[in-house]
């Protein structure tokens, strides 16, 4: 017996939309993920924009792990390849790059609600002639999740270039926010 195909699409319109329903009548839907890679050139590429005269200076980039907002020792897989996507970008464009993986130092710290450079990365800088650093934080959402970037000038902490900018909470940038 052949069913006819307006029957079949009424069918699985039904079928589909009873998983896509839940008990409390809210309609769940799955994020998707934005490119990350993409993301993070853009905002790479941004933060070049504003400070042309950086590649100039020859200084090297030193680049810190994005860390957690609410807690500025902790990390996730989200912030260690956001920050090696972005310091990747910087590379492609000739500049400098000197890393720094996360370890039990803080990169950035608290001091009366403004972030600025530790001491250790005030060192770090000197120690490699850095001009700047590239920093970050991300802050987890309901939907989304947060990321600031930053380019700071090692000598005085001075903010010279900002990029902020979100991404929906897809099942990789889950999967990535819950490996520590």
């Amino acid at each position: 017996m052949r069913i006819p195909v307006v029957l079949c699409a009424s069918l699985l319109t039904a079928a589909f939309g009873i998983v896509g329903c839940s008990t409390s009548d809210e309609v769940v839907t799955t994020k998707q993920d934005n490119d990350l890679v993409v993301e993070s050139y853009q905002a790479a590429d941004f933060l070049m924009s504003q400070v042309p005269w950086l590649k100039e200076d020859r200084g090297p980039l030193l680049v810190a792990t994005f860390v957690d907002v609410n807690a500025l020792e902790n990390s996730s897989a989200l912030g260690r390849i956001v920050a090696e996507q972005v310091s990747s970008r910087f590379a492609q464009q000739g500049f400098s790059v000197i890393e720094m993986k996360l370890r039990n130092n803080i990169f950035i710290r608290q001091n009366g609600g403004e972030f600025v450079l530790s001491r250790d990365v005030r060192e770090l800088s000197q120690t490699h002639n850095a001009s700047a650093v590239l920093a970050g934080t991300y802050a987890v959402g309901r939907r989304s999740v947060y990321v600031s970037a930053r380019l700071i000038r090692a000598a005085d902490s001075l903010v010279l270039s900002g990029y902020d900018y979100s991404l929906p909470i897809g099942p990789d940038t889950r999967a990535l926010l819950a490996s520590q």
